[in-house]
């Protein structure tokens, strides 16, 4: 193949991106928008673009997807209460026909507002600002939750904590073995084991008590990752796809 028809053949593929993009976004109603290029999400292959439309600024993106079973119209309506709560969550872009999501072949894809904002930086002179913010903002979001009147969105055994510490674990005893050094190896080894000899009771104890308060967690592990900061503190919350119903306690540990 000469260095022409390789050129052709990347135009042509090109092309063919935008035409299912456009796709996609007629299907919100949208005939005329500007690709901004693409974003950092950390989501591998997954598309996430930075779009304008009509001046105002998108992201253009795959929907994530849950554990297998998972009721997704649920994450549109907590957030939607979010939002209503005072939660600055940005909004999505609707359908004509009122969705906030379309599928495209096998696809589904979403437009959400892209707010502005910094990202949380150890680095920065307003860290701990941020991290004031970022607490007080976690209390918020659980108040909010607290009166949240829909259905329970429970995630599959295999995808609550336990499972997820227990997986953690197994990456642990995994890198143990791997190791050529025999201090790091009989470190991760004895780590692993230590909480595999309690990560049972504690799981129990925490399910058992029923003074401890239930409701819709944020549910990513790294939430300052998931806020933008502005002047006046938190500017956006983003990365709820993760909301489940569990014990509060165990948002707060990792949080």
């Amino acid at each position: 193949m000469d260095e022409f028809t390789q050129n052709e053949t990347e135009d042509n593929a090109s092309e063919e991106n935008l035409l299912d993009l456009n796709e996609v976004m007629q299907a919100f109603g949208v005939s005329s928008w500007k690709n901004l290029g693409p974003l950092d999400t950390g989501h591998g292959n997954h598309l996430s673009l930075s779009v304008e439309i009509n001046g105002q600024k998108y992201v253009l993106r795959e929907r994530p997807e849950g554990p297998l079973g998972e009721n997704i119209h649920f994450r549109y309506t907590f957030q939607q209460h979010l939002q209503e709560a005072g939660i600055p969550v940005p909004s999505f872009l609707r359908t004509p026909q009122g969705g906030p999501s379309v599928q495209v072949g096998e696809d589904f894809f979403e437009v959400q507002q892209q707010i502005g904002g910094e990202l949380f930086s150890t680095s920065s002179l307003r860290s701990l600002d941020w991290v004031e913010a970022a607490g007080t903002m976690l209390g918020r979001i659980h108040q909010a939750s607290q009166r949240y009147q829909g259905p329970q969105n429970h995630w599959p055994v295999e995808a609550q904590m336990g499972s997820i510490v227990q997986g953690y674990l197994n990456l642990a005893r995994n890198r143990a073995n791997e190791s050529s050094l025999q201090a790091i190896s009989s470190g991760l080894e004895e780590w692993a084991q230590q909480w595999e000899a309690i990560l049972p009771q504690a799981m129990m104890s925490i399910g058992g008590n029923h003074a401890l308060p239930n409701f819709h967690i944020h549910g990513d592990s790294i939430m300052l990752l998931n806020l933008r900061f502005g002047p006046f503190g938190v500017s956006a919350v983003t990365g709820l796809e993760a909301a489940r119903w569990e014990k509060r306690i165990i948002f707060i540990e990792v949080a």
